[in-house]
């Protein structure tokens, strides 16, 4: 049996967020892993700008029913509407993902801390800072936009 830590499916994130390097800018490069019972259900990463970020494309890749299980991701899941693609945060909510497992929260604005608030008052765990120091080193150019904001 797989009996990873949280630390383990985040490492993981930042492989799959690495795939995006350079194809996403000026987004962050992101990636998610979701988990049941240590098994990894389905994986994504945000793989071009103005596409699916990746909490949508592993959510959208599963294949399976997702409900009860753990998202993981490197950066807090979007919750605003002024961009190309949709939310993620309504999409977990709607498959019914019990906990959610993030890196760093997203320093833009328009989400910093509301996308957790979100899941939150859905019921949903949310668990922050998994990694954050590296989270931050990841996609310290993003971070770096918005410390004068």
């Amino acid at each position: 049996m797989d009996t990873r830590k949280d630390s383990d499916y985040i490492l993981r994130c930042f492989e799959l967020a690495r795939k995006g390097q350079g194809k996403v800018e000026p987004n962050p490069i992101v990636g998610c892993v979701i988990v049941r019972d240590n098994k990894i259900l389905s994986e994504g990463y945000h793989e071009y700008f103005g596409g699916p970020h990746a909490e949508a494309n592993a959510i959208n890749n599963a294949g399976v029913n997702l409900e009860g299980s753990t998202l993981y991701c490197n950066l807090e899941p979007c919750c605003h509407t002024n961009k190309k693609t949709p939310p993620c945060v309504p999409l977990i909510i709607k498959n019914r993902i019990k906990k959610v497992v993030i890196s760093s929260i997203d320093p833009n604005p328009q989400v910093n801390g509301k996308g957790i608030e979100e899941l939150r008052q859905a019921g949903i765990e949310v668990i922050v800072g998994i990694l954050d120091n590296e989270s931050k080193e990841l996609n310290k150019n993003y971070f770096e936009s918005f410390k004068n904001v």
